[in-house]
């Protein structure tokens, strides 16, 4: 599932008022622009995706939390990636030595992660 194509999705609020939230959404976009990390923005907020957001929301069973995360296939199915938590996670484990990452395979990193991300299917 790692290493096929997909899309990222990036769930969050242009409208959240809770502080942590708002940095934390802003913190992953950053991210992801920084490493050129292809993506979408789905706003929770914007009346035109409420059909998208609240899909969405079906698939990770949190409403109203953001940001959340999600990989499209090409097939059409959509899985839940995770919340700003699992972002962060794969942004820390990236750091480690190469040495450790050779001795802990299973030690999920932002390349083995979104190394397949793609921005469209061809």
């Amino acid at each position: 599932m790692m290493s096929e194509p997909k899309k990222l999705i990036c769930l969050v609020s242009h409208g959240v008022h809770d502080r942590k939230q708002a940095d934390n959404q802003s913190k992953a976009l950053d991210w992801f622009g920084t490493r050129k990390v292809p993506h979408t923005v789905v706003d929770g907020m914007d009346p035109n995706q409420r059909e998208r957001r609240n899909k969405l929301f079906e698939i990770s069973g949190v409403r109203g939390n953001y940001p959340q995360f999600f990989f499209e296939f090409e097939d059409g199915t959509i899985h839940l990636l995770g919340n700003f938590d699992k972002i962060d996670d794969l942004n820390e484990t990236s750091g480690l030595p190469p040495d450790v990452l050779a001795q802990h395979p299973e030690i999920e990193t932002w390349e083995k992660v979104f190394g397949s991300v793609v921005e469209s299917f061809a």
